[in-house]
């Protein structure tokens, strides 16, 4: 380390700046690290439009070339990708690197191979999802390598486990989950939905669990978020007939206030490793209902702190959503265990652990 410089100095290495769950994550890390006086720098893999603020002492830096969807790009963008990385880590020279994302990790782990730097990794999707087979030899090849991972869930790290043995390091750490702003808001009848129009988000389930409501008595569906399936989606609204019971309100920069206004938050995923918007739901104070699939475990207590079905059974999805509907004081009572069940992933505690897990400390 430069002797004019006695900050411990970390390198995030993320997919990109814009919206997204791990983009948040590391936005949350890396606001939190910088204002404990850590050096940080926040390395994009592919250049993008910002979402999430940035302390002004984070250094960010973004690549000059894209990526599109042409097979040859495909074919030449990550070999230069890993050129990149392996670029900025040597010019940067970090005394900890962590990268989050199942696959720019081990690209990430490539790339700065034939330098001395504790390199610590995540996943960040549910740890049964199939990735193709170059991406499953990559991090079969790699992960070894990593000074630590970082898993989210007790599924997450049973799977590294099961993988790679004993020797594997690696800890539970939950997602940080931002503080809720609370507002002096009556709840309405909402059901609320925030997150990406994509299949992994699965929306579509939830649209067709509330259109199966035959009474609504005016509770509305509302829907943060913008995504592949956005068009679709609202198109569904309107085979379904219900397209003046539910709000699409599109992309939003913040939701606090829907979270305080809302009565109930449904989150419909295919695939989630430690879902924000769940956790951000339940910090709200927010009775929430998720599918099985994901690893609800290390999240929710059913029937305690929020609701789980089994996985694309629509039918009990309506019933619970509609269960919920009419009663109040289960709401109000699944609300109140699911925000203090959140106090465990505040924001200081989270990060805490990462210090730890990590070996931070400002006195290199």
């Amino acid at each position: 380390m430069d002797a004019k410089n006695s900050l411990v100095k970390i390198l995030i290495v993320a997919p990109s700046r814009k919206m997204g769950g791990i983009e948040r994550a590391l936005s949350v890390l890396a606001n939190e690290w910088a204002q404990q006086n850590f050096e940080v720098v926040y390395l994009s893999c592919l250049k993008s439009k910002p979402f999430y603020d940035l302390n002004s002492n984070i250094k960010i830096i973004e690549p000059n070339f894209s990526r599109s969807g042409g097979i040859l790009n495909k074919i030449f963008f990550y070999p230069k990708l890993v050129i990149y990385l392996h670029q900025q880590i040597k010019k940067q020279n970090p005394d900890k690197i962590l990268s989050f994302g199942d696959f720019f990790n081990p690209l990430v782990l490539l790339a700065a191979h034939k330098f001395k730097i504790p390199i610590y990794i995540s996943d960040r999707t549910s740890s049964d999802y199939k990735f193709a087979f170059y991406i499953r030899f990559l991090k079969k090849w790699m992960y070894p390598k990593a000074t630590g991972f970082i898993a989210q869930t007790q599924r997450a790290y049973d799977a590294k486990f099961n993988q790679f043995g004993a020797g594997f390091r690696q800890v539970i750490i939950s997602n940080a989950i931002r503080s809720v702003e609370k507002m002096d808001l009556e709840r309405e009848k909402i059901i609320f939905y925030a997150g990406r129009f994509a299949w992994e988000k699965n929306p579509a389930a939830l649209i067709t669990a509330f259109a199966k409501i035959e009474n609504k008595d005016n509770w509305k569906l509302i829907m943060a978020g913008s995504g592949p399936q956005l068009i679709e989606m609202q198109k569904k609204t309107k085979i379904l007939a219900i397209e003046d019971d539910v709000v699409f309100l599109g992309a939003l920069t913040e939701i606090d206030e829907w979270l305080n206004k809302a009565s109930i938050f449904v989150l419909p995923s295919v695939v989630e490793g430690f879902p924000n918007a769940l956790g951000e739901a339940m910090s709200a104070g927010l009775p929430v209902i998720c599918f099985d699939c994901i690893a609800y475990e290390s999240i929710i207590t059913p029937t305690v702190d929020g609701e789980v079905i089994p996985f694309e059974n629509i039918d009990m999805m309506s019933k619970k959503i509609e269960q919920l509907m009419q009663d109040d004081q289960l709401r109000i009572q699944l609300g109140q265990q699911a925000e203090s069940k959140a106090k465990n992933w505040t924001v200081e505690k989270i990060v805490k652990q990462y210090n730890s897990f990590l070996e931070l400390t400002n006195d290199l």
